[in-house]
């Protein structure tokens, strides 16, 4: 069932008297113009809170690609996370079929107590258009009709007219900060690969960055060096990418640690353009919070160890990166995309690109904790075994320390590389038993 929303489920139960703002609309995406026109009406109106309803299949947009709902949704969860005052519903997503306003009131009046007044909050275009929505004089009698106009804006006689036919009261009219935000524009710019700054949220700026929202599907061209996965072009292509998909520390971790893979490749005899390209991809989805990274398994349609999808999300990147990569760029080679699945929390049987990545994750120069220089005194010295196993061992050592959820795979790899270490003594003191 669809929820109404999580912050004011509740609203009007204490029998108090209590004022509800619905704002809906496509939301696509989400900016900042809809945030200021809520707040705007909030204050005005004295409500107690506003839900923003973003459409499920809009009658008003049949004819037109919109991101999908899901995305939608999640961006104004996203948008409306740090206002107490406002919250989301997934309503009219979650019903289905057309869109239709009045079906969205009913619900809510049904749902909430007579003592929670309803507030339809609509602009300016749809105040002029609302006597001819479907069951125009039901909206009316549901909800009382505010609008977000910019200054000095009025309703003509004639609209005046029209809207009191169908039973409207005289609509509040609220003047809004002036906030020129077109949400095609922002789809226009995201398309182009740039959505400046101030005109949507940050975390909906991120989740459109991270999820490659309104790109277009770039025309066939003749192959180019952008065509070759280990490339400079390539490189160079993702790199950008990923600044715009991660926090600048995360970036500039990500730098290291493609830098550390080179130079550990360099020692241990690898591909070299292979590590650097692994390296500079591992925390590809580091943008994601819990549940985005959690719809972002869902979408890649992921087998994920059910505890670790519910209690340590966070360790989800590394495989939905890969899986995401993969898709996305279907010629990044199968080694590559292996190391990145396999950073967060390793694997059995480790390839030697796989080791090396995991690593310089733990080494790479920003990395600060007190054993650190003794593992980077390691490089060269012992096996690349060895020296991952080293890596392994301290971080699974701090992870129990700091009474830390262990990943249900780690015991395992625990298991098989100790059993390995063993190994390894044994067979050096054989051989020095032998050489007496």
């Amino acid at each position: 069932m669809a929820e109404i929303g999580k912050r004011f489920c509740d609203l009007g139960s204490d029998g108090a008297p209590a004022k509800l703002g619905i704002l809906g609309g496509t939301f696509d995406p989400i900016h900042l113009g809809h945030l200021a026109a809520a707040e705007g009406v909030r204050r005005a109106c004295g409500l107690d809170a506003v839900l923003f309803v973003p459409a499920g299949s809009p009658v008003y947009k049949r004819d037109t690609v919109v991101a999908a709902a899901a995305d939608r949704l999640e961006m104004c969860r996203l948008a409306i996370e740090d206002n107490p005052s406002f919250d989301v519903s997934d309503l009219e997503i979650a019903r289905g079929g057309d869109t239709y306003t009045v079906d969205t009131l009913r619900t809510l009046r049904e749902r909430y107590p007579d003592n929670v007044a309803l507030y339809l909050i609509v602009g300016t275009d749809a105040a002029e258009s609302l006597w001819k929505w479907r069951e125009a004089s039901e909206v009316a009698r549901l909800a009382r009709t505010v609008v977000a106009a910019r200054p000095g804006y009025e309703l003509s006689a004639t609209d005046r007219a029209n809207l009191v036919a169908k039973g409207f009261a005289d609509p509040l009219i609220v003047t809004c900060p002036t906030l020129d935000v077109s949400s095609s524009e922002l789809r226009t710019m995201a398309g182009s690969g740039v959505l400046p700054r101030y005109l949507v949220a940050d975390s909906v700026r991120r989740y459109i960055a991270v999820n490659g929202l309104y790109r277009e599907a770039p025309a066939p061209t003749a192959a180019t060096d952008d065509d070759d996965p280990l490339s400079d072009a390539f490189f160079e292509a993702r790199r950008r990418e990923l600044a715009d998909r991660v926090k600048p520390r995360r970036f500039r971790h990500c730098e290291g640690v493609s830098q550390t893979a080179v130079e550990l490749a360099r020692i241990y005899g690898a591909d070299e353009r292979k590590a650097r390209l692994a390296g500079i991809l591992h925390d590809w989805d580091k943008g994601y919070d819990d549940e985005g990274i959690r719809a972002r398994a869902r979408d890649l349609d992921l087998l994920i160890d059910p505890y670790v999808y519910e209690n340590m999300p966070g360790v989800m990147h590394g495989p939905t990166a890969a899986a995401g990569l993969a898709r996305a760029f279907p010629t990044i080679p199968a080694d590559v995309i292996s190391s990145i699945e396999r950073h967060t929390s390793g694997a059995e049987d480790m390839s030697d690109l796989d080791m090396i990545v995991y690593v310089a994750d733990a080494i790479e120069p920003s990395r600060d904790f007190p054993t650190v220089d003794d593992l980077r005194k390691l490089v060269g010295k012992v096996s690349l075994e060895e020296l991952f196993f080293a890596v392994f061992r301290g971080t699974f050592m701090g992870l129990l320390d700091g009474r830390r959820l262990v990943h249900p795979g780690t015991e395992k790899v625990w298991n098989y590389y100790a059993a390995r270490a063993r190994a390894r003594g044994k067979d050096k003191k054989n051989r020095k038993k032998g050489n007496k």
